[in-house]
């Protein structure tokens, strides 16, 4: 009997052991949600206003005019290399030489050629004009004049075979000495003391960097909201905080058959020389016409786990907030264009939605939206 008892008394703690550990154990998420769940956030609706078109870009900042080339003339031994990469050099500025000595023997060659040349033109002229004056006055005979017209001519002709001779090695001597063609910056530098120079074979690249230009691919869609002389604000990822100003210089007649956009060359002055070529440009086209349109705060917009861009919206009668898909347009300063998505009714978050879940409860304080 005592055993008896004893099994039933284990069998009943069991039991209630069972039982706690179930109540211990209850899904977190059958809990009713309590006020403290709530997460602080700040709403407010959509601003609604007049704006001048614009239309958004991305492209390259490129240089006007090709790089120039700068080459010898003339082959020979290195002997000086001035300026490096990234330095800037004045039209006619000295950027290397090669050895002159062959091209200065030749030059004083040729110089002595040509005193000599001269010497025999002189004096053939000299017999010339007196032999002329005998033809003139019948006391020389015709043949005997022509023999000493074709001596003066050769003569003639030969000082003037010397000259152009002299000229030519005076020239490459000249060109043992390479100058900038043109002014701007050094963008590469191809060779070094001591190499041998080829006639014709680029030694240093020149680029000009003021002013340049962003070229961006307008689409399809929007090329026709875009014209020359049009004016553009133009930002660098490299520059953060500077904003250049630019205008519509050019736009293709064709588009590119890969992406579908026309190609357009923005012209922007560059005095400080920040940009730089190669650089990634965004560009806003300020178009000429005044449209309606929606914006928020640019904080306002997050990203979901796709990537897809998103607002939170305020449901009052249920305390909760709601991701929405909307799709972005044009910066409005601090702003963002809400193309697509909403109606223009909704209470938005403005602040504290890094904080939210799809579903949450929040407790909202109310703000207006302007454009900022």
């Amino acid at each position: 009997m005592h055993i008896r008892f004893k099994s039933i008394m284990v069998n009943v703690f069991l039991s209630v052991l069972s039982i706690s550990l179930v109540a211990c154990t209850g899904d977190e998420s059958d809990k009713p949600t309590t006020d403290t769940d709530t997460v602080p956030v700040v709403v407010g609706k959509v601003h609604k206003g007049q704006e001048l078109e614009k239309i958004s870009v991305s492209g390259t900042v490129s240089t006007p005019k090709s790089p120039t080339n700068a080459s010898f003339l003339v082959s020979g031994e290195v002997m000086f290399v001035g300026p490096r990469e990234g330095d800037f050099v004045e039209k006619e500025q000295v950027l290397a030489s090669i050895d002159p000595t062959d091209y200065q023997l030749q030059l004083a060659a040729v110089t002595a050629l040509t005193d000599q040349a001269r010497i025999g033109y002189e004096r053939a002229e000299d017999e010339f004009r007196r032999m002329k004056m005998l033809y003139d006055s019948k006391s020389l005979a015709p043949n005997d004049f022509q023999k000493y017209k074709a001596s003066y001519d050769s003569t003639k002709q030969q000082l003037e075979q010397a000259v152009a001779s002299e000229k030519l090695s005076r020239k490459r001597f000249s060109d043992a000495t390479l100058c900038a063609p043109a002014s701007g910056y050094i963008s590469k530098r191809l060779i070094e003391p001591g190499d041998t120079a080829s006639a014709g074979r680029p030694v240093f690249e020149i680029v000009q960097m003021e002013p340049l230009e962003v070229n961006v691919g307008v689409p399809e869609t929007d090329v026709h909201l875009v014209r020359v002389g049009q004016e553009v604000e133009i930002t660098v990822p490299a520059l953060p905080g500077k904003l250049f100003k630019g205008k519509v210089r050019l736009i293709n007649v064709s588009a590119d058959p890969a992406t579908r956009t026309y190609m357009t060359r923005i012209a922007v002055a560059n005095p400080e020389h920040l940009l730089r070529v190669g650089m990634v440009a965004e560009a806003t086209i300020h178009g000429d016409r005044t449209i309606s349109m929606v914006t928020l705060p640019g904080d306002a917009v997050v990203r979901d786990p796709q990537g897809a861009t998103q607002v939170y919206v305020y449901y009052q009668d249920q305390k909760r907030v709601y991701a929405k898909r909307v799709e972005i347009g044009a910066a409005a300063n601090t702003n963002v264009e809400i193309k697509r998505g909403l109606a223009g009714d909704e209470l938005i978050v403005l602040a504290g939605q890094t904080k939210l879940r799809d579903g949450q409860f929040v407790s909202a304080q109310e703000r207006e939206t302007g454009p900022k």
